[in-house]
Formats: structure tokens, sequence, C-alpha cells
């Protein structure tokens, strides 16, 4: 524990300093896969191509095409390495801005996120629109959902059609959660509102809550699975 100053409140804070560095943590799934799990193999610097998967009867224009496949070739650069030294609007900057949301929605369990959790942490780290501007020009790779009026964005590969690939205990216990949860909507009786000193007829609200609850059973696990459309 040791003292910094923030900037934007203008005193001392108590904060975390880390003192040692360990290589072995700091190593992204990307290259995790490209070394075969053995980090002694691991070369940094080495073009690594991201899966991408466009949904069915998506084209891309052909010079747009030849860009994405010239970019793919670019040197991979590790989202624990610091990158801001190059150009903002460089390609190879878009390919970091790329890979630290690729490690960042791994990293979690359902492998997907509001979009405006992304935008919060991106502003926070210093990159400003490039976090935009990559799931702007790289829809193969990441997804971005608007089901219950929230823009959500995924990671394509980590969903094989509407499934989640790894499959997570914790996810399966979300559903079986949710589903006790509807369980329990279907036994509540219909109730009434007053509104402007008269009773009005409401709809069930075992019909109103399992509607909600349907609703993000399509975004989450089905048989510790996540279901989403894609």
């Amino acid at each position: 524990v040791c003292e910094v100053k923030d900037s934007v409140a203008n005193k001392e804070v108590l904060a975390l300093e880390l003192v040692s560095w360990r290589k072995e943590l700091a190593v992204s799934e990307m290259e995790r896969r490209s070394c075969g799990g053995d980090l002694l193999n691991l070369k940094k610097g080495m073009c690594l191509r991201f899966s991408m998967n466009f949904p069915r009867g998506f084209d891309l224009e052909k010079r747009v095409m030849n860009w994405v496949e010239q970019w793919q070739d670019l040197p991979y650069i590790s989202p624990y390495e610091d990158a801001f030294h190059f150009a903002p609007s460089g390609d190879l900057a878009e390919k970091w801005a790329v890979a630290v949301l690729h490690e960042l929605l791994w990293l979690l369990v359902s492998k997907k996120t509001e979009r405006d959790n992304l935008f919060c942490l991106g502003d926070y780290l210093g990159f400003g629109d490039r976090f935009k501007r990559a799931l702007r020009h790289h829809p193969g790779i990441f997804y971005v959902s608007n089901k219950i009026r929230t823009q959500t964005v995924v990671l394509r590969e980590a969903y094989r059609k509407d499934f989640l690939v790894e499959r997570h205990p914790l996810m399966g216990m979300r559903h079986r959660y949710i589903h006790l949860m509807n369980k329990s909507n279907d036994r509540r009786k219909p109730v009434g509102v007053v509104a402007f000193g008269s009773q009005r007829k409401t709809k069930d609200v075992k019909t109103t809550l399992a509607g909600r609850m349907n609703a993000e059973l399509e975004d989450i696990v089905l048989d510790e699975a996540v279901k989403i459309e894609i």
C-alpha cells in the first residue's frame, strides 16, 4: 500500500503498488494459444490473427477485406504491454486496442459485458475513442447486442452458433437461479394497482415478471451454455 496523487481530486490517496512483476501472469489468451500453453515457446511480436466470424449474408467490400487481411498480418502487441507510443490512428495502435478488448472480454465468465462498461474503462486507461473505433471496424470479432434495451459487447469466437463454447459452473448456477425464480413467479396471483383514485386492472404479475425473465434467458445460459442471438 502506498500513497499516490489523484489528479482529479488533487490530493493524496491510498493505492496498491506492484513491486514484483511476474511474466507468466502477463500472458494473453491469444499468446497462450500460440505457444500451446508452453510459455518457453512464447515469442513476442508474432503476427497472430484474430478469429473472425461474420453473420450470414454479411459481406465486406473487396477493398475493406484487403485492409482487414493486411491488418491481421500486423505484429500482435500484448495487451499487457504499453503501446501508447504508437500513433492513435495507426493500424498497429488499433490492433493493440483490439487485443486489449479481446483479453478483457475473455477474462469475463460470460465473455461479454455492457458497452458502457468498456468505454468507461477505456477512458480511465487513456484509450479515448479507440475502443469505439475497434468495435466499429471489427464486427467479425465483436458483436454488439441490443437486447433488453442494453447494448452488450460479445466476443464472437467465444460462441458456437448460439452457445458459449467453454462452459462455466457459475453460468450454470445463474441459469438454475433464474429457472427457480420463474417457478416462483408461476405461483403468484394476479394483482391490481390503484391509480388516479380508481382501481385499474393490470397485467398478471407473473406474466410481466416471467416475460422479463424469459427475455434475459435468451441472453444467458441454457443447460450451462449461454443462449444469445448472433
